[in-house]
């Protein structure tokens, strides 16, 4: 009975005190609380692991695509990281292509991302629309999307743990859940809202905003082709027209952000080469 007593205390305080937001006041479509009963500490360790578990195994495989593109890429992005999320310019931001024909990109906790070759070569997705890409994954990390979704699962394990469970089953749960961190799937609304904020920091990076739509027109297109092909499509046509629309909201504000950060640009360069 006390230990019963304890759980549901337990469960009383998570529900309490878990709401919180991790990016700053201000971010594009991340207005809302989240979620957080799960370390932030123990899910980026076990994703930093399991990142370097996939780099050693697409080394050994021969399937690591070590592409100078997606570095200049991700080098504009994280420039503007620290403006959603206090301390993220100090993370060890990565990216890496994945020899895989799948049309998607991971994203881990941690900050590292992997592209699939699938997605950004069977596209031919331009420099724009890949940093909508990047963006979006990076829009995961800085969110804390991946640890939100396993706190949501942990959170409904511990209520329907039985009076006989127990500390010790509590105990197993959190181990197990946060083991299934980067396979979880994905959730609409931290979609969505990935979508938006990637909108945010690749206008402030300089890229061009539109590219997003350019970006789910040629998934689309390629997921049409596929589909001929009875190849299996990751998403469904619904679900691409629906961030589409969702995007289109964001536009026109995106716009103004991009439109200032090309002049920008121009005074650096101008300064830089003397013709002020």
């Amino acid at each position: 009975m006390k230990n019963i007593t304890i759980l549901m205390m337990a469960l009383v305080f998570i529900l309490i005190s878990a709401c919180a937001s991790t990016t700053n006041l201000g971010t594009a479509g991340a207005e809302r609380k989240q979620f957080f009963i799960v370390p932030q500490k123990l899910l980026t360790k076990q994703a930093d692991r399991t990142y370097q578990q996939f780099i050693h195994q697409a080394k050994d495989k021969q399937l690591l695509i070590i592409d100078p593109k997606l570095d200049q890429v991700l080098n504009k992005l994280k420039q503007n990281a620290e403006f959603y999320r206090h301390g993220s310019s100090q993370w060890d931001w990565q990216v890496s292509g994945n020899l895989n024909k799948d049309l998607n990109a991971h994203g881990f906790p941690s900050g590292k991302i992997v592209i699939n070759t699938g997605l950004y070569w069977s596209l031919k997705l331009t420099e724009d629309e890949l940093a909508f890409v990047m963006a979006h994954e990076m829009a995961h990390a800085l969110r804390d999307h991946h640890r939100e979704k396993i706190s949501l699962l942990f959170a409904s394990q511990v209520a329907m743990i039985s009076s006989t469970a127990g500390i010790g089953a509590l105990a197993t749960a959190a181990s197990s859940v946060t083991g299934q961190a980067v396979f979880l799937p994905k959730v609409s609304k931290f979609e969505l809202e990935a979508d938006v904020l990637a909108l945010d920091l690749m206008s402030k990076a300089g890229f061009d905003p539109n590219a997003a739509l350019s970006f789910w027109q040629k998934y689309q297109q390629e997921t049409t082709r596929r589909q001929m092909l009875d190849v299996k499509p990751l998403m469904t046509q619904d679900s691409i027209d629906k961030r589409k629309i969702y995007i289109e909201k964001y536009l026109p504000e995106m716009h103004i952000q991009f439109q200032q950060a090309q002049a920008v640009m121009l005074n650096k360069n101008a300064i830089t080469h003397g013709t002020f």
